[in-house]
């Protein structure tokens, strides 16, 4: 249960991305102690301690990825690192708890309190990526109006931080061009197995 509540006290510092200039790149982005990534066709705002938001350039409707840090887990809530992480997650409703609270911890104030607002946890699960085994959910934001907003996110501890990714678009609305990017960038991101220097 440490895992999950550590989670959730996370997910509201994971909220914000840290600012940071935007810049463009056309090969790869790392991280050190982080990741690495093919970055071609986005632009990049790196922020603080492994933070990157990163927007697609040439996609017909806005496409974004954020790769977001939390700071590093101290006392009981380090004990067990990933594997205890997800094994806090056995069952799928424990699941959906956990990706509503990400999820919620996510948005804005003002998106919580619409009433008009329905959140959806469509999908959950875990999976093996970039070289972690991670947690995975799809939300659905519904604000009533014609265009519902995904986010697909992946979560785990990362050298006793909590990362997450998550793409963010509008439901049904990826063009070839954005499918292309996104699984370039998603088929290059690698987290680095060793822990960043301090």
């Amino acid at each position: 249960m440490n895992a999950i509540r550590t989670v959730l006290i996370a997910g509201l510092l994971l909220a914000a991305t840290a600012a940071g200039s935007t810049v463009a790149a056309e090969e790869l982005y790392s991280r050190p102690g982080r990741y690495v990534l093919d970055a071609e066709g986005w632009e990049l705002a790196p922020g603080r301690d492994g933070a990157l938001l990163l927007r697609c350039r040439d996609c017909q409707s806005p496409v974004q990825v954020q790769i977001d840090y939390s700071p590093e887990r101290t006392g009981p809530d380090a004990a067990g690192g990933n594997r205890a992480f997800l094994d806090a997650l056995a069952t799928e409703d424990t699941q959906k708890q956990f990706a509503r609270a990400m999820l919620e911890a996510s948005l804005p104030e003002d998106v919580l309190a619409n009433d008009e607002v329905e959140l959806t946890i469509a999908k959950v699960g875990k999976t093996d990526f970039g070289g972690l085994s991670m947690f995975r959910y799809v939300a659905l934001i519904d604000g009533g109006g014609e265009l519902v907003t995904q986010e697909s996110s992946l979560v785990a501890i990362h050298h006793n931080r909590i990362v997450k990714v998550a793409l963010n678009h509008y439901h049904d609305a990826l063009d070839d061009t954005a499918k292309a990017r996104i699984a370039t960038l998603f088929t290059s991101l690698r987290f680095d197995p060793e822990a960043p220097a301090r």
